[in-house]
């Protein structure tokens, strides 16, 4: 079973559990997914791997290393289970209270609140399941499926970044401009799955990119000497940046914090050994890799605010690569209002500049329902439409000419290491494979 949805989700409507943009419709009567509703990854049988032949386009998914996938799931125990990290800004003017007085926690009853999640969605009670929840069912839930959601979401959004920023260079002609610098807008990313596994993808990212520059340094004596003469002011100049903005109609703030914090932290346990290790990024990563949470209704927020949203606000640098994720919850839109999701995305498209990437990734055979007047007998007639027909027929029928679709699977699994990894968080709090479908889209 996947993460249960939320309903319309956050950024628009509820969504399945985790960040939400507006409570959309569970798609199945159990619990609910990420957003707000809880999506089961349907378990029964197994289904072949598709082959990169089986997709239309290039091959953008990826995968990173289990320690960085250990390290992820440890990221999210450390943050949402216990005593919220620290600034370690505070930590040095000596603003940590003591244990007497900062007062301690009350540990989560994890499979209670799981249980009440589940409860409220299958009763789809979106509004008390996440708009209105309070903080420990907000971690809980976060805690239970986006742990899981961010593991499947790494190896997704290190392909695309790493497909982005090679047709960018291709671009360029392989010149790269002073500081580059992308812009993540995650629709319905409040319950931070998109947050962390973006952090573990940056890494795994970065990480390659410095080992293969390294190689080429060692062996151009031009560069070794333009090295020499750098100024010290000038070092770490062209360091990449990745800016995420969370947006979800639930108060997710909190989450958002204990996770933004924990992502730098050095006191994250490492499972395997009970020992402590470098963080999923260095504190000096602060400067590249920042977040922010936005609480909104994308389905209703106002032009204005849409637009910095996805350019981020007028004073600051604009971006030179723009990626906006929506990890399913658009179909959990439509199923709010077909006419108010539409609008939204074809507003967003005259906001976005060109080059820009929209990631969408949904349960396989989504689909929503739209009523069409009414029929012989006075009752109002339903139609069915797969998100997928939705998705084309916004984006490149009435917004022709406006994009392009560089990838698409209607079926795919991501499945986790059962065997190596570990996440003792809780009773009913395990970890599950993702079976999704998967749309890349590149405006014109």
């Amino acid at each position: 079973m996947g993460p249960p949805r939320k309903g319309p989700r956050q950024g628009n409507r509820r969504r399945s559990p985790g960040p939400a943009v507006k409570a959309s419709k569970p798609k199945q009567a159990p619990p609910a997914n990420k957003q707000h509703t809880e999506r089961k990854v349907e378990a029964s049988k197994p289904e072949p791997e598709p082959t990169e032949d089986e997709s239309n386009g290039p091959n953008l998914v990826s995968t990173i290393p289990r320690s960085l996938q250990q390290l992820l799931l440890d990221v999210f125990k450390t943050a949402l289970l216990g005593e919220p990290v620290a600034e370690s800004e505070a930590a040095a003017d000596g603003e940590l209270q003591s244990d007497e007085t900062k007062g301690k926690e009350e540990p989560l009853d994890i499979k209670s609140l799981i249980q009440t999640i589940k409860g409220l969605l299958y009763q789809r009670d979106f509004d008390s399941a996440f708009t209105e929840a309070n903080e420990d069912l907000l971690r809980a839930y976060a805690l239970r499926w986006s742990s899981s959601r961010a593991l499947g979401y790494a190896g997704l959004l290190k392909g695309v970044l790493s497909w982005m920023k090679e047709e960018e260079e291709n671009t360029r002609g392989r010149t790269r401009p002073t500081k580059p610098s992308t812009r993540v807008v995650a629709i319905g990313g409040g319950a931070g799955a998109e947050i962390v596994a973006l952090a573990a993808a940056w890494r795994d990212l970065n990480a390659e990119t410095e080992s293969l520059e390294e190689r080429v340094a060692s062996v151009s004596l031009e560069d070794a000497e333009a090295q020499k003469e750098e100024k010290p002011e000038e070092k770490g100049a062209g360091a990449p940046g990745l800016s995420v903005m969370a947006v979800d109609i639930g108060n997710w703030s909190s989450v958002v914090d204990r996770l933004s914090k924990t992502i730098f932290s050095d006191k994250v346990p490492f499972t395997m050994t009970s020992t402590h290790r470098s963080p999923l990024l260095a504190e000096a990563a602060r400067e590249t890799f920042q977040v922010d949470f936005r609480r909104a209704d994308v389905l209703n927020i106002p032009e204005e605010e849409l637009k910095e949203v996805f350019l981020g606000p007028s004073s600051s640098a604009p971006f030179t690569s723009i990626l906006v994720p929506i990890m399913f919850t658009l179909n959990e839109l439509f199923s709010t209002s077909m006419p108010k999701t539409t609008g939204f995305m074809l507003r967003m498209t005259q906001i976005l500049p060109a080059g820009a990437v929209l990631l969408v990734v949904d349960s396989p055979g989504s689909y929503s329902t739209l009523k069409l007047g009414k029929g012989p007998d006075g009752e109002p007639q339903e139609r069915n439409y797969p998100m997928k027909f939705l998705l084309d027929h916004t984006l490149l029928s009435v917004a022709k000419g406006k994009w392009e679709r560089v990838y698409t699977q209607d079926s795919r699994w991501w499945r986790r290491d059962a065997a190596r990894l570990r996440y003792e968080v809780g009773e009913g709090a395990g970890l599950e494979d993702m079976r999704f479908q998967m749309h890349v889209y590149r405006r014109l």
